[in-house]
């Protein structure tokens, strides 16, 4: 694995981060970012790795780490061009993250959603909490 090159790091006001160049980087300075600004960046980073990897199958989920949302606005519409549903969430990272999910996903998401409504809890209180 390669060297860090940069450290973000989050203002005392919580209002601005700033993004530091590491000696090594071959890049001096630092540029400080606003959250708007870190939004832009973070959806550009996200364009252009969606371009590196296009032609490559999606890598695998399982044993994947990723950071659950519990707390979103999130919508529910349908994709005319596939049939499908397109769930639509803002993801407190990356900002709004949309996903189409395919007929056939959509049978296996309410099969799996029905299960889990058949699940016994201690607590009723125990449904909105994580497992």
């Amino acid at each position: 694995m390669t060297a860090p090159r940069m450290q973000v790091t989050r203002s005392e006001d919580s209002k601005t981060i700033t993004l530091s160049f590491l000696e090594g980087s071959g890049v001096s300075g630092s540029i400080a970012l606003d959250e708007k600004q870190l939004s832009q960046l973070i959806t550009s980073l996200g364009l252009a790795h969606a371009s590196l990897i296009e032609k490559q199958p999606p890598a695998p989920i399982a044993g994947a780490r990723f950071t659950p949302v519990y707390t979103t606005n999130w919508a529910l519409q349908i994709d005319a061009l596939t049939e499908g549903s397109m769930l639509a969430f803002q993801h407190p990272a990356y900002g709004p993250v949309g996903i189409v999910f395919g007929p056939q996903d959509v049978e296996q998401i309410i099969r799996g959603l029905q299960k889990q409504r058949t699940m016994i809890r201690s607590n009723p209180d125990d449904a909105s909490k994580p497992s």
